[in-house]
């Protein structure tokens, strides 16, 4: 059960570049993960400036967990993707039973901050469209 040969020399050569630093290597990652996490958390701020819906601010990573008054299904999550065209991942799938989860996790690597803003758009008007 070893990485692939190609991905070994990748990483390899990354650490050769960075004079075998991790923190080097990474760290235009690390400023992009940093930057993304900025935007979801101070964009949530914005279009929920108070009141029921709330979230995390972790220090590092690209999750940001999002705290709504409304039950966080699989079919929310289908009405999310077909209707407003965002994707998240309900957190009762990291939860054992049928107790309903009023959680969500929202991802941000792999976007730019554009993509950012134009999801949090659609899924203000998600979240407002569920409330009562």
């Amino acid at each position: 059960m070893n990485t692939s040969p190609v991905a070994q020399a990748v990483i390899g050569g990354k650490l050769i570049a960075n004079d075998f630093s991790l923190v080097a290597a990474n760290r235009r990652e690390r400023e992009l993960y940093a930057a993304n996490l900025r935007a979801i958390t101070d964009g949530l701020a914005a279009r929920f400036p108070a009141g029921e819906i709330s979230w995390t601010v972790p220090s590092g990573g690209f999750f940001v967990v999002v705290t709504v008054p409304f039950p966080v299904d699989d079919v929310l999550l289908e009405k999310s993707a077909h209707e407003y065209g965002v994707l998240w991942t309900p957190m009762s799938h990291f939860y054992d039973g049928d107790t309903p989860i009023h959680a969500l996790r929202l991802s941000c690597s792999a976007v730019t901050p554009a993509q950012i803003e134009a999801a949090l758009n659609r899924f203000a008007a998600l979240i407002t469209d569920q409330l009562p």
